[in-house]
């Protein structure tokens, strides 16, 4: 079996930020209660993100690699991040952290408050395409540095970004989904929440169509429309998540992730991974050792 790893809580408030400040090899800072702003910050060396370790996000997070590459895992995928990379990093990913080259450099923002990030997505970016992110990133990183603070103006600025970026993963993965009602949006957006807070007890449609006060009918035809995936898919997505975590991290036995995810016993949870995943647990642990 694998070493058995921790996962380690990464907030900005566990971070001295005083002690940031003192740091230019630590990028530029800027915050207030929305955001923290990191611009030009070098990886490699900062205090709080280490080689080896599995870290799980309190607040979500937007990143932009300038110079430089890292290879790291996010919920369980191994990703590839150069220059021209972005990252949208919602509350509660998991990340290990596998390599960082010595000259990596990033813009980061750490939302606080005001941003909905509900899909983690890692996209790599035209030179262009970079370019007009960088801008926006330029522009916001300039309001927030005027008295009085014009909070909606950098709010609306950093959501454009959020919202490009979104943009361009939909069009690398081919998706024409994203134009759906913004009623519809928002409605996927509370399901998504809620299929993060009960999926380890709740796997059925009725119940989640009951918590948003439709039917399971509307529910289904509502995230079909706006996802272009099913209730289940989202379901079950968040569902092997939370198993897969359990299995890397603690390399728990089938029956604690059966009873943990509330499965009637170990076989049947068994069977639920294997459907989905196309592997027995015990398999996808050893897998991990490889």
């Amino acid at each position: 079996m694998a070493e058995v790893k921790n996962i380690n809580a990464l907030s900005m408030e566990s971070i001295n930020l005083d002690e940031v400040y003192q740091q230019p090899e630590q990028g530029k800072v800027l915050m207030n209660d929305d955001i923290v702003f990191v611009m030009g910050g070098h990886l490699q060396n900062t205090r709080f993100l280490s080689e080896g370790k599995i870290y799980q996000m309190v607040e979500p997070r937007l990143i932009l690699a300038l110079k430089g590459h890292a290879d790291i895992c996010v919920n369980l995928q191994d990703c590839h991040i150069e220059k021209g990379s972005v990252m949208l990093l919602p509350t509660d990913t998991i990340v290990e952290v596998k390599e960082i080259s010595e000259d990596a450099r990033v813009v980061a923002i750490v939302f606080r408050d005001g941003m909905d990030i509900m899909d983690e997505i890692v996209v790599s970016t035209s030179p262009s395409e970079f370019a007009r992110l960088m801008r926006i990133m330029y522009l916001a990183w300039d309001f927030l540095q005027i008295k009085p603070n014009r909070t909606k103006t950098v709010q609306s600025l950093l959501q454009s970004v959020v919202t490009d970026v979104q943009y361009l993963n939909d069009l690398e993965e081919g998706n024409t989904k994203r134009g759906s009602t913004s009623r519809s949006h928002d409605l996927f957006l509370q399901f998504k929440r809620l299929v993060h807070r009960h999926c380890t007890h709740e796997r059925s449609i009725p119940f989640y169509a009951e918590q948003l006060h439709v039917t399971p009918h509307h529910l289904s035809a509502i995230i079909k429309k706006a996802s272009g995936k099913s209730v289940m898919h989202w379901v079950n997505r968040a569902t092997i998540q939370e198993a897969k975590v359990l299995l890397k991290t603690n390399n728990a036995m089938g029956y604690e992730i059966a009873d943990r995810l509330n499965f009637p016993n170990a076989s049947a949870f068994s069977k639920y991974f294997k459907r989905e995943t196309g592997m027995t647990p015990r398999e996808y642990q050893e897998k991990m050792t490889l």
